[in-house]
């Protein structure tokens, strides 16, 4: 990728300092970035759950020359980069596109100094690696044995289970179950067998406890034992696919009780308004949370306990984990202060309706233009459209910065999210 060429006005000494001068770039530079990304990504029809994601996305990521910086699992043999597998730090795909453009600038040096050629992105393709790299993350499976031991104590599971030959008999010999031990088992299990489990820890008297954070997944590692943790090939042989979870949503039932972006029952909550889980495991364990609550309205509202093979919970528990993640909806209040924050409003007015009249151009740069009537801004909005354009136009942008010498503006947490919801919002309201 060659420099951009930057013509730059004669300095009036009189009237622009450098300090001045910079600060009008940072002014210029950083709406120039909402402008890029609004006008290159495109709002797209509503975005369907992809059938085999860790199937469909191992080969983009391939052929798009992930691998020559990245690991996946440990499996490659990169080491310029993060291993994108395990420990990610977006639990969604508008945090993911934060991360894409914070690491804009050290990605493309890298792949510079290695003559690696940048590649492009579709909106479907970036959908594709979204999910690729997202269930890599559902999927893994992060347990400590030895909270999974205190955890197994803290439980009673002894009172009703035996495991290394010791403890009762009222439900299977968990040492059995040793070489079949995940989180998906563990899903199915709890979810299955919920109802009779609770009736019987009534009968004995012991208090139900919940599963939070990663307790499910430190569980199956203690169940495991010395057994090695699953590969990648064997992890993702258990994953489900979103897709077929759509159908099973209907056909258990689960929309009667649940909405799905407001289409759906209004007893539960609407799963796709929930923040992302990361891990199956969580969601196991919300299963096990929920259960007795979600089995009196069930009985209340005349719905058959719906049982799951093991197929079809990881089909089920996919598809719930898919809505979740694709869901953009941000903080429009947020995204205002940010709009302002961000100096976004110097150039493209207080609501993003533009530049104000009279404004002139710095240093040859666009003035702002109007942000609500861009493309990515209508309905439906597109998540994957606007990761795809953050990842085509960051080099643009992180080259223009890198040559005036400004800090890159980075996004934290869900701030990419809530400007663009202010935006969305404005363009709503027009």
């Amino acid at each position: 990728m060659g420099r951009v060429a930057i013509q730059r006005e004669p300095t009036n000494r009189l009237c622009r300092s450098a300090a001045v001068r910079r600060g009008l770039w940072i002014v210029r530079v950083v709406p120039f970035i909402i402008v890029a990304l609004a006008a290159l990504a495109t709002a797209a029809e509503h975005d369907a759950p992809p059938s085999q994601p860790l199937v469909d996305g191992k080969g983009l990521f391939a052929s798009k020359g992930c691998t020559n910086c990245h690991r996946i699992w440990g499996e490659g043999e990169a080491s310029v980069g993060p291993d994108l597998g395990r420990n990610a730090s977006w639990h969604d795909v508008m945090q993911l596109a934060g991360t894409f453009w914070n690491h804009a600038p050290e990605m493309v040096a890298q792949m510079q100094a290695r003559h690696i050629e940048r590649p492009a992105f579709t909106p479907a393709e970036m959908g594709t690696l979204s999910a690729y790299l997202l269930y890599l993350n559902f999927i893994n499976e992060p347990g400590d044995a030895n909270r999974g031991r205190a955890l197994f104590d803290e439980h009673s599971c002894a009172r009703c289970h035996q495991f290394g030959g010791q403890g009762g008999t009222a439900g299977p010999r968990l040492d059995e179950l040793k070489d079949v031990a995940s989180s998906l088992f563990l899903a199915q299990a709890l979810w299955n067998h919920g109802p009779e489990m609770a009736a019987k820890m009534t009968e004995l008297k012991i208090d139900r406890r919940r599963f939070d954070g990663d307790d499910v997944a430190d569980m199956v590692a203690y169940l495991r034992g010395d057994r090695l943790a699953p590969s990648l090939a064997e992890a993702a042989a258990q994953a489900g696919s979103p897709r077929a979870g759509q159908g099973l949503f209907q056909q258990k039932g689960c929309s009667k009780c649940h909405a799905i972006g407001g289409v759906g029952g209004t007893v539960g909550p609407d799963l796709a308004a929930r923040p992302p889980t990361r891990h199956m495991a969580e969601m196991a364990g919300a299963l096990w949370n929920h259960g007795p609550a979600m089995w009196a309205k069930m009985k209340e509202q005349g719905i058959a306990f719906p049982r799951l093979s093991d197929r079809e919970m990881a089909d089920l528990l996919a598809y719930i984990y898919f809505v979740q993640y694709v869901n953009s909806h941000g903080d429009a209040a947020k995204g205002a202060t940010l709009f302002q924050e961000k100096s976004c409003a110097q150039c493209h007015g207080p609501t993003g309706n533009g530049t104000p009249p009279g404004a002139s151009p710095v240093d040859k740069l666009p003035n702002g233009s109007s942000l609500i009537t861009s493309a990515a801004l209508q309905s439906p909005f597109s998540p994957f459209a606007w990761t795809a354009a953050v990842w085509n136009q960051a080099p643009v942008i992180a080259e223009k910065s890198h040559a005036a010498q400004i800090p890159w503006p980075r996004f934290a947490d869900d701030e990419m999210r809530d400007v663009a919801a202010f935006l969305q919002s404005r363009a709503a309201a027009k």
